[in-house]
């Protein structure tokens, strides 16, 4: 098969029309020690308070917390065993914002919104910042549709709203969880979503 010259420079040419360089630019900064979930970072000058940053070589996200003259504090957000003293860390640019939507129904995620149940990735284009304010009682709907818990001895007390918040205080081991859960479990026919998020004691 036998190329010829025109066209090969055709193409050439076509391509270095084509061609765009692309710069990216990061700031890049160093650990200088890690311990407890926490990191202090150099170099960071110019990351932002709630700014998310990320470890280079074990892709953990961190959260910038504690801005010093020398340093930044990051929390970090996942397994902190795996950071070390000297890894490369870089700044992302953006605030820490998890996926929303119609996606995460019936999804299993952690903090961070990456799924954890084996269902594959959250396909969806609607974000929202995690630091966000809650809209003040004015502009929330009124509470006007009754919520049932399934629990008699509550429902028959204790009216409840849709909307509404509650609390439900006790010691350990009486059984909170337990009626919310309950509670969740009671709105299977109901056109209600229920959202359960554990919270884990520091180890």
């Amino acid at each position: 098969m036998r190329f010829k010259a025109d066209e090969i420079v055709s193409v050439i040419e076509k391509e270095i029309e084509q061609y765009g360089a692309k710069l990216e630019a990061r700031e890049i900064g160093r650990v200088l020690e890690v311990g407890d979930g926490i990191a202090r970072i150099y170099g960071l000058s110019g990351v932002m308070a709630g700014e998310m940053v990320e470890f280079t070589r074990t892709k953990v996200r961190g959260l910038a917390f504690n801005l010093e003259e020398n340093s930044v504090g990051v929390i970090i957000l996942g397994e902190f065993l795996e950071i070390e003293e000297g890894d490369e860390v870089r700044a992302t640019g953006t605030l820490l914002r998890v996926p929303v939507g119609d996606a995460i129904i019936g999804r299993v995620v952690n903090p961070l919104g990456v799924p954890l149940d084996g269902k594959g990735p959250i396909v969806t284009e609607e974000t929202r910042p995690v630091e966000f304010t809650a809209p003040g009682v004015a502009a929330r709907q009124p509470v006007n549709q009754p919520l049932q818990t399934g629990i008699k001895a509550i429902d028959s007390m204790t009216p409840i709203g849709r909307g509404q918040r509650e609390l439900i205080i006790g010691d350990r081991k009486t059984g909170k969880t337990a009626i919310a859960i309950d509670t969740i479990i009671n709105q299977k026919e109901e056109d209600v979503i229920c959202v359960y998020v554990a919270v884990g004691q520091k180890e």
